[in-house]
């Protein structure tokens, strides 16, 4: 009878929380602060997937959910991105019957990755996908070390593990994981590049001998075909392989087969659909079948519009990730115009106070050097903190100008500046950035 009543309450307050417009997490934080052991006593369907890394587990997710659907299975989704330990009880209460029992075929959940340790031992999922794990967020990550130190430790050899081969760091999960694991990755293609562009990389030694790894080539950062010459490690063998990749034509061919559109020239798009491909077909779609579902998908990762004939890119970063913001510079190193560079956003994190930006150091902006650059705009709150950057960067002063105002800086792109835009902005900047420069 308590585990009805309190199923009762969390709906009653899920249906109070949509009329008052609050939060998505107070129904789960309400049930759990009554019995912190309740997600036990929930009844699970059988395929439970977790998605968790440093960036891209909500978009992995939401393409997960609706890959699943388009193939007619019933999906429970925390779409709304709550994914700490009271939004994952709110995505139960949601879609669970009065007695308990979760009403969907299938549970698909994005978990922030210091929270498995929270979760894990409840839910325990089959299928656990690690996008990547990066340098994210520092005064509530610490470092990434730290973090792999948690997940491991909540990682049990019954989940099955679907990682990133191409990166060496994820790689170190399979140490003491005596469970399935399934790689996907991406081969040499004509973006790969053979020299390290990016200095502040995550791991540049083997973790087994500490030897320094080569590489026969990269994709981006650490990513790439990597080899420990002292000892046994190197790139697994890759089970889900982007095999063409052709950012010109906006498609992707998986194992030689399976051809995808692709929406932009963004490499985190590619590893996220090939996340997506390698997830659903593990567990058990059919691959043609995946690969339609899949290039129906909505897919905005960057948007592109014009503006007077001038070409506008605006591409979504997250703030105290320096991996995002790097693979945006890596999409302007493949454009040699005349270009206008945008920075900036409303506030670095919705979650606490602090003002921290070391991650602007762990950025490589030294890469604007090699561009045509006829001004950089530094817009928002820490505009000053940007431009001081910029200046470390090696970029001219006389290129640097700062505004506090959305408006008035696209106002100033629109009549000052020159070349194509590229503006590179946390979300929060994205849908008026858009919008003011769209007015006429």
């Amino acid at each position: 009878m308590k585990k009805f009543l309190l199923i009762l309450l969390g709906k009653c307050v899920i249906v109070l929380g949509r009329v008052i417009r609050r939060g998505s997490s107070l129904p789960g934080e309400l049930i759990l602060k009554i019995d912190s052991n309740f997600m036990r006593k929930i009844e699970l369907p059988k395929t439970v997937i977790a998605v968790t890394g440093s960036s891209g587990k909500g978009s992995v997710s939401s393409m997960i959910r609706k890959v699943y659907e388009q193939n007619g299975y019933t999906v429970a989704h925390n779409s709304k991105g709550s994914n700490l330990s009271a939004g994952i009880m709110t995505l139960l209460l949601e879609n669970s019957t009065l007695f308990g029992r979760i009403k969907k075929d299938v549970l698909v959940f994005e978990i922030d990755e210091r929270y498995l340790k929270f979760v894990f031992p409840v839910l325990s999922p089959s299928f656990v996908v690690i996008t990547n794990l990066t340098r994210d967020q520092p005064p509530r990550q610490g470092h990434f070390d730290l973090v792999f130190e948690e997940m491991e430790k909540a990682i049990t050899n019954d989940m099955h593990l679907i990682l990133n081969g191409d990166d060496a760091y994820l790689h170190k999960f399979a140490f003491r994981h005596n469970g399935p694991i399934t790689y996907y990755g991406i081969s040499k293609n004509k973006y790969s590049y053979s020299k390290n562009k990016f200095q502040n990389l995550n791991l540049n030694y083997c973790p087994k001998c500490h030897k320094k790894l080569e590489y026969d080539f990269y994709q981006f950062e650490n990513l790439g075909s990597y080899h420990c010459s002292k000892c046994s490690f190197k790139r697994p063998s890759i089970d889900f392989e982007v095999t063409r990749l052709n950012f010109e034509n906006k498609e992707m061919v998986i194992n030689g087969l399976y051809t995808i559109p692709i929406s932009s020239e963004v490499l985190y798009e590619v590893y996220n659909l090939l996340a997506v491909f390698s997830t659903v077909v593990t567990v058990g779609l059919d691959p043609t079948l995946v690969s339609n579902s899949i290039g129906l998908l909505p897919k905005k990762v960057c948007d592109e519009y014009q503006y007077e004939g001038r070409i506008v890119h605006v591409l979504s970063n997250k703030n105290e990730n320096s991996t995002t913001f790097n693979q945006s510079l890596l999409f302007l190193e493949r454009f040699r115009d005349l270009k206008t560079v945008v920075i900036g956003w409303k506030e670095i994190s919705r979650r606490y106070q602090f003002d921290d930006l070391s991650w602007l150091y762990d950025i490589d902006f030294e890469l604007l050097k090699k561009h045509d650059i006829d001004k950089i705009v530094c817009v928002g709150i820490h505009r000053y903190d940007i431009a001081t950057r910029m200046k470390y960067a090696g970029i001219s002063e006389k290129k640097i100008v700062v505004f506090d105002d959305l408006r008035e800086a696209t106002h100033e792109i629109k009549l000052k500046t020159k070349g194509n835009i590229y503006a590179v902005l946390n979300f929060d900047y994205v849908e008026p950035f858009n919008r003011y420069m769209k007015e006429s």
